[in-house]
């Protein structure tokens, strides 16, 4: 007789949180099989016409998804479908397949899993969670044309009929369709980061998961026992007897916390001595304001515009952009907007802007620099932002400023669309605030000399990390490096609040640091008027802000400015934070 199987535990990446305790749906992708044949030349433009129907029915199959997806949860989610269209209409590579069936005679199957499979090799071998994506979107586009060309269902798995968590070695974007199936109550996943396709849409659709666990798919079988606590990244299989009450308890402690945030969206973010701090939210696209304001949020602190591109999979003119930015402006009235100018290239590739190949794209062609130059795009959507903003209350602001020399180009900018708007006698706002993002090293030491010329700053810290510690977040080799409470970064935040203030502008935070509850008591005690986070994390920063005092905050800054170690300024905000509020869902 067999004895039981030893209980193990994994750490990994959480990407959603909640906790799920139950049985092990074991999911692997169904690879189709199909052989290799010779078309006749009299038969290959029939073989043609099967291929492009088969894409035809691909991109109806992906619109579908995405826009039943952006219904359920979310215009962020769907967006991943954006970019699965935009590869379908890769000149490229649907001319290498349709050559290879005229000239070879190859069948499209055999074609289609060929160059996709070479596409994703090459993307693979690139740094970089943005490739890596690209590179799972290639394989799912080719299986999925691969089936349409077999006509085989869409539905790799058959129903689960009671509640399972689903453990596989990765989710492709498509296979979003199991999760969105009520009796998926959790996910673990061999592979996947932060960023990941899995992490957004298990995020978007509220779908507790870890990503990151290496080999959790081998280890078990579908009907196995597993817990997976979304909150401190912890899976474990075949738990023990004992372990299973220990984490039924943090499941109901971590429901009583949801339902103890539900009226919080009617309260200021306030301490308990009276110190308001404003608290946005980041949205992507027009229709996600509604929603984030119905969270709580004092407005829209980040407007990521570009995605207005990316949605659309075209350059939009200047009254298309109009439509847009005042639909975002009126659904967030009175509440302020900042749109922040195109963020492009790095790791948002958009096909009619075509970027150079660069070795690092994260250094290179991006932002205001593709605005600068590209000057009728950069003043095409300023009139469109100038115009929109007197239907309620707007902010510019530019990313990726690197010091004065690119703040007085793009004022020049700014003013000579001014002045073209008031020649054509077009309403617009003439005293619109305009910021810079505080995102690079050189930015920050500038910044005294800055904030006499805009009215605001907001420090991206994604960015301010990368290029103070020389680490590329997606870069899985140095992703531990990675460090945004690295006694260097929480300085340079430290001195542009002190730049800003002297100069009487206000200062903001947008980068994810702002949603992280073991970083909050921080950066309130450093002085930050503004934060900015995902729609999902308002509720509970906005808990934090109204459960501690500012002088408390400030007393905890002041002391965390001392720290010279990265390890140890992490063991200080995670310890400190952990004996004020021990109710957060990050412990449980």
């Amino acid at each position: 007789m067999s004895s039981p199987p030893q209980e193990r535990v994994f750490h990994g990446v959480p990407t959603a949180p909640g906790v799920a305790i139950g049985e092990v749906f074991l999911y692997r992708h169904d690879v189709p099989q199909f052989r290799e044949f010779r078309i006749p030349p009299e038969g290959r433009e029939r073989e043609l016409a099967r291929f492009r129907q088969a894409l035809q029915e691909t991109k109806r199959q992906l619109t579908d998804l995405r826009d039943r997806l952006a219904v359920q949860a979310g215009e962020t989610a769907a967006r991943i479908f954006d970019a699965q269209l935009l590869i379908l209409e890769d000149v490229e590579m649907l001319g290498r397949i349709e050559s290879g069936i005229n000239k070879s005679g190859v069948n499209a199957e055999v074609l289609v899993s060929r160059v996709t499979e070479e596409y994703r090799d090459k993307l693979a071998k690139l740094e970089g969670s943005f490739f890596h994506q690209r590179a799972q979107d290639v394989v799912d586009i080719g299986l999925r044309i691969v089936k349409n060309l077999l006509g085989l269902s869409d539905a790799s798995i058959g129903p689960i009929d009671r509640p399972h968590i689903l453990v596989a070695d990765d989710l492709l974007p498509s296979d979003v369709i199991h999760l969105m199936r009520e009796n998926v109550v959790a996910v673990a996943t061999d592979l996947g980061g932060a960023a990941s396709h899995t992490a957004i849409l298990t995020k978007s659709l509220e779908v507790p998961a870890v990503v990151g666990l290496k080999e959790v798919s081998r280890l078990v079988k579908t009907g196995d026992q597993i817990i997976v606590n979304g909150n401190s990244g912890k899976v474990i299989i075949h738990p023990s007897p004992e372990t299973i009450p220990e984490y039924e308890a943090k499941r109901e402690k971590y429901q009583l916390y949801v339902t103890s945030l539900e009226d919080i969206e009617k309260l200021p973010a306030e301490t308990l001595d009276g110190v308001r701090i404003t608290l946005n939210a980041n949205i992507e696209l027009p229709n996600e304001a509604k929603s984030a304001i119905a969270k709580g949020s004092d407005g829209i602190g980040l407007f990521r515009s570009e995605y207005l591109l990316l949605a659309r999979r075209r350059l939009p003119n200047e009254q298309e952009q109009y439509e847009d930015y005042r639909r975002v402006i009126e659904l967030s009235a009175p509440r302020p907007v900042t749109i922040r100018t195109f963020d492009v290239g790095g790791d948002k590739m958009f096909p009619e802007l075509p970027t150079p190949a660069e070795s690092n794209p994260v250094l290179g062609w991006r932002a205001i620099r593709v605005c600068l130059d590209h000057p009728q795009l950069f003043r095409t959507q300023l009139r469109a932002i100038l115009r929109a903003a007197v239907h309620g209350s707007a902010k510019i602001m530019f990313p990726l400023i690197s010091g004065l020399d690119e703040l007085h180009e793009l004022l020049e900018h700014f003013n000579a669309v001014k002045d073209d708007l008031r020649g054509e006698r077009i309403r617009f706002d003439d005293k619109i605030k305009i910021g810079i993002m505080v995102e690079l090293p050189s930015a920050v030491l500038q910044a005294g000399r800055m904030a006499k010329e805009v009215d605001f700053f907001s420090i991206g810290t994604n960015d301010l990390t990368q290029f103070t510690l020389a680490v590329d977040r997606g870069n899985e080799r140095v992703r531990d490096r990675y460090k945004p409470l690295h006694p260097s970064v929480v300085q340079l935040i430290a001195k542009t609040v002190l730049a800003g203030h002297k100069a009487g502008i206000k200062v903001a935070l947008c980068g994810e640091l702002a949603a992280s509850p073991v970083a909050t008591m921080l950066l309130v005690g450093l002085g930050l008027d503004e934060l900015s986070v995902s729609p999902v994390a308002l509720p509970e920063i906005k808990k934090l802000i109204r459960s501690m005092t500012f002088a408390d905050a400030k007393a905890f800054a002041n002391k965390a400015q001392k720290i010279q170690s990265a390890r140890e300024m992490e063991a200080f905000c995670s310890k400190s934070m952990k004996k004020r509020f021990a109710n957060l869902p990050i412990w449980f």
